[in-house]
Parts: structure tokens; sequence; C-alpha cells
């Protein structure tokens, strides 16, 4: 599998995990989206979407991931969030996988997303 497609694919889940759109209502007969889903809010001609509006209060994709990576729940307090930082960071250290190449990478890779995780949400814990 070259580097293309891995990021490729990488880039789909993450774009899907943040807009949902694999969530969005299909017709079955055509495989596009009906009317009243998420892509019909969209304004005619200009392709922007809508501003958001302040009664909204689901929440937010991008925070939600971030939570899901270091698995706790969603709107879990700071302790909690350090706490499993701090566990998954001693588990795929990689420190401990030195002696392969490639799981040293793809730890390295994912104690990043770990850590980038965790500065998100401390941000936005601390401004709360």
């Amino acid at each position: 599998m070259s580097i293309l497609s891995r990021v490729t694919g990488w880039l789909r889940s993450e774009l899907n995990a943040m807009f949902e759109l694999d969530s969005w209502p299909r017709n079955p007969s055509t495989g596009r989206r009906q009317a009243g889903s998420a892509s019909a809010q969209y304004e005619p001609r200009t392709g922007r979407q809508p501003l958001r509006s302040n009664t909204d209060t689901g929440p937010d994709p991008v925070l939600a991931r971030y939570y899901a990576n270091l698995e706790v729940p969603y709107g879990a307090g700071l302790d909690i969030v350090r706490g499993a930082w701090r566990r998954l960071l001693k588990e795929y250290h990689p420190d401990l996988h030195s002696a392969d190449e490639q799981k040293k990478r793809t730890a390295t890779e994912l104690v990043q997303g770990l850590n980038r995780a965790y500065e998100e949400l401390t941000k936005h814990l601390e401004r709360k």
C-alpha cells in the first residue's frame, strides 16, 4: 500500500469523523442525499453552509474525536483527561518499541496524536 493511499484513507476517515459524512441520509435508489438532509442546508449557488445557530447544543465533533482518542467519555474533566493521557502515553511510548523500527514509527505517530488531543482538550477545558 503506497503512502499516498494511506494518507488519503486516513484523511477520508478523519473528515468522516469530524463532519459525520457517513451519517447523512441518502436515497437508496439513487445514492444521493435526500432533501432535508444536512446537504440540503447549503445555500444555492454559493455552496456555503449557513452559520450555526446558538441553539445547537450538540457535541462538537472535533472535541468528541479528541475525547475518543484519549478513551474518555465526552465532557470528562481535566483530571480525568490528564490521567488517561498519562496512562496511554506510558502504554504506547516509542522508547518501549525501540527494537522494531516500524513499531517505533507507528508509536511515535500515535503519541503525537495523543499529545495533540491532550493539548486541545486542556485548552478547551481551561477556557470553561
